[in-house]
C-alpha cells in the first residue's frame, strides 16, 4: 500500500498593532512549526508590527479578522489552513496533532482553549467555549480552527466579516460537512482582551 501524503499546512496569522505579542509568538511558531508555512495577515499596523515581522511572510490588506485571513489564505500553498491568533500559543505536539486529524481526513476542526490567566472566570469561559464545540459543533478563532483547504473553498471560504467571521464560518461548515474535529491537545489564549475590556463585555 502507497503511504498517503501528509498534508502540506498552512498557517495564516491576522495581525494589527501586534508589537507587544509578536516576540512570544515567532519564537513559539519557529519551534512549534518549523516545516509550516506561516503567512501574516497585515491590517494596516501603525505599530512595530511590521518591523519585527521583516524577513517573514506577510500579506497586506484592509482591516478586518474575516478580510484579513480571506487575504493570508489567497496567498498560501498548504492545502489545508490553521488559523492562528498573534496571541496564540500552540507546541509542537500540537502542530503534529492537527496534522495527524488532517491527514486521517478530518475536514475540520479545532483544538481544546485554555487561558493564561488562571482566575476562575477564565477558566468557567475556556470550559464554556469547549463545550460550545462538544454540543453545537461551534468552535471560534481563539481556539485554533484548522480546514482542508478543498472543504475551506467548498463553503465560500472565509467570511469577509470584521467580527464572527470564526462563528459564520464553523455554521457553514457544520452543515456541509458536519461537527469539527474537537482535539485534546490545547491552545494558550491571551485573556489581554478580556482583562482590558472586563471578561463579559467582550466580544
Amino acid at each position: 500500500n502507497r503511504k498517503r501524503r501528509s498534508s502540506m499546512l498552512s498557517i495564516v496569522v491576522p495581525v494589527y498593532n501586534e508589537e507587544a505579542a509578536l516576540p512570544g509568538f515567532l519564537s513559539m511558531i519557529d519551534a512549534a512549526a518549523p516545516d509550516c508555512e506561516v503567512v501574516f495577515a497585515d491590517g494596516g499596523s501603525t505599530d512595530a508590527t511590521r518591523a519585527l515581522l521583516a524577513g517573514r511572510r506577510v500579506v497586506e490588506g484592509a482591516k478586518g479578522r474575516g478580510a484579513q485571513i480571506r487575504a493570508g489564505i489567497a496567498q498560501a500553498a498548504g492545502d489545508a489552513v490553521l488559523v492562528l491568533h498573534a496571541d496564540a500559543r500552540i507546541d509542537r505536539a500540537g502542530i503534529c496533532a492537527v496534522r495527524r486529524a488532517l491527514d486521517a481526513g478530518a475536514p475540520w476542526g479545532c483544538m481544546t482553549m485554555r487561558f493564561d490567566d488562571g482566575a476562575l472566570v477564565y477558566r468557567a469561559g475556556a470550559w464554556v467555549s469547549n463545550m460550545r464545540v462538544t454540543l453545537w459543533g461551534i468552535a471560534f478563532g481563539d481556539q485554533a480552527m484548522f480546514v482542508q483547504r478543498a472543504v475551506l473553498d467548498a463553503v465560500g471560504g472565509v467570511p469577509d466579516l470584521p467580527l464572527m467571521e470564526d462563528y459564520e464560518l464553523s455554521r457553514r461548515l457544520r452543515a456541509q460537512v458536519g461537527r469539527p474535529c474537537h482535539l485534546k491537545e490545547p491552545v494558550l489564549t491571551s485573556a489581554r482582551r478580556f482583562q482590558q475590556g472586563g471578561p463579559y463585555r467582550q466580544a
